[in-house]
């Protein structure tokens, strides 16, 4: 669940040296090669469906319901704990088209402003609808701030690995995925915190660095699960999600199977290694393992793959036309909230906290909606509360994708 505005564009043209003059001869005109596509559509679709599976989650006023839709007690991956790292799969997957051409310091501007960007947001998200301008008590971390971290730390691996090299090397990058999350791991086997087995060894670091009152507090936990230390180490997934957008990037528009056995390949080695490491440490999301980690990362690669395949895969090819018109239609929808997640994000949360505040006589709209307009009973009503809040969304960022408005960061 989190919001991702870098937009993946594809590179239209190749980088090599400045072409030498020559002089004009008269030649026959040549016919003008067809404009090439300059977004893989995956890539949105992947990103959008991860935002509507969102909006079906315990903040629909779930309830005691659709356990695969709340977060798992501890140990175990439900789709709740699936659905966010793999919102920061899709992070490393545009960084890798923002970062397509040499950087220079109009990226790194744009990186800084964006991590600042996210971070103020994360923390007026906090506040919104509670604290407000008292921040005695105000959270600092949080969605926003970890995928801000997350992909400051990725793009400083990618940035160090050109500067060392001249390029970027994907096996450097995938060595420092793994080894990031293998490091975390190791300090959460060997640091010891209280309770044994229900903490974490880094929260003392985040509550010395934010103090305790500006960190996650709920139940008697000793853990925070957007904290520092582990959305540093999230930026695991930001790094598999850049390789494989390396290999989209290089082979998607000419060689779909190519593609696909690559990002497949680098999948199964995530789910292989995770499967392993689940051995050591059983798969637990809030505090990323790296048997969860690893787990998230493959499977979410996988699903990247199949929605290539049904997406991307193909088309534009001649004689198929009918068929890329379906699938144009067909992923439209899901494109609108994938081209602006952080609108859908900061929506959401702002139409949930105004259900539930704003009352039509003695009770609020949102027991008005279920009570009286949704009578259909538990489980279905929180189903069709969903759907009417994503519907809700979707006419905004359905219009503003009619009209090509997108939020960037």
């Amino acid at each position: 669940m989190t919001p991702e505005a870098a937009s993946p564009i594809a590179p239209t043209t190749p980088s090599g040296s400045a072409p030498t003059a020559t002089p004009t001869v008269p030649s026959e005109p040549t016919p003008t090669a067809p404009a090439q596509r300059t977004r893989f559509a995956s890539v949105d679709t992947f990103r959008g469906a991860l935002l509507v599976g969102m909006i079906f989650t315990p903040s629909t006023a779930v309830g005691e319901h659709f356990a695969f839709l709340r977060h798992a007690e501890w140990v175990g991956v439900t789709l709740n704990d699936w659905i966010f790292p793999a919102f920061l799969v899709t992070s490393g997957l545009s960084l890798s088209f923002l970062l397509r051409n040499r950087s220079n310091a109009a990226t790194y501007r744009r990186l800084i402003r964006r991590l600042l960007l996210l971070v103020f947001l994360g923390i007026a998200y906090n506040a919104y609808g509670t604290s407000w301008f008292d921040i005695s008590e105000l959270r600092f971390t949080g969605v926003l701030q970890m995928i801000g971290i997350a992909g400051a730390c990725g793009a400083l691996v990618v940035l160090a690995s050109r500067a060392i090299f001249g390029e970027d090397k994907m096996w450097l990058i995938i060595a420092a995925a793994a080894t990031v999350i293998l490091l975390y791991g190791l300090g959460l086997d060997l640091l010891s915190c209280d309770p044994v087995d229900r903490c974490s060894p880094y929260f003392d670091f985040d509550s010395a660095v934010l103090s305790t009152s500006h960190v996650y507090r709920a139940g008697n936990a000793g853990w925070d699960p957007e904290g520092l230390v582990l959305s540093m180490a999230s930026s695991s997934f930001v790094l598999f999600g850049y390789s494989a957008g390396m290999l989209i990037r290089r082979h998607g528009r000419d060689d779909p199977q190519r593609t696909l056995a690559s990002v497949g390949t680098l999948a199964a080695l995530c789910v292989i290694v995770g499967l392993a490491a689940s051995l050591w440490s059983p798969p637990n999301k809030r505090l990323l393992t790296p048997s969860f980690a690893l787990l998230v990362a493959g499977t979410a690669l996988a699903v990247v793959c199949v929605i290539y395949l049904l997406v991307d895969a193909g088309s534009g090819s001649s004689g198929r036309e009918s068929i890329d018109r379906l699938r144009r239609a067909a992923t439209w929808p899901i494109i609108a909230f994938g081209r602006n997640a952080i609108i859908v994000y900061l929506f959401e949360r702002v139409l949930l906290h105004a259900a539930r505040s704003v009352h039509i006589g003695d009770r609020s709209i949102e027991t008005r909606l279920m009570e009286d307009i949704l009578p259909i009973g538990a489980p279905g009503v929180h189903i069709a509360y969903a759907a009417v809040l994503g519907l809700v969304i979707y006419l905004l960022v359905g219009t503003m994708h009619r009209r090509r408005a997108y939020l960037a960061l």
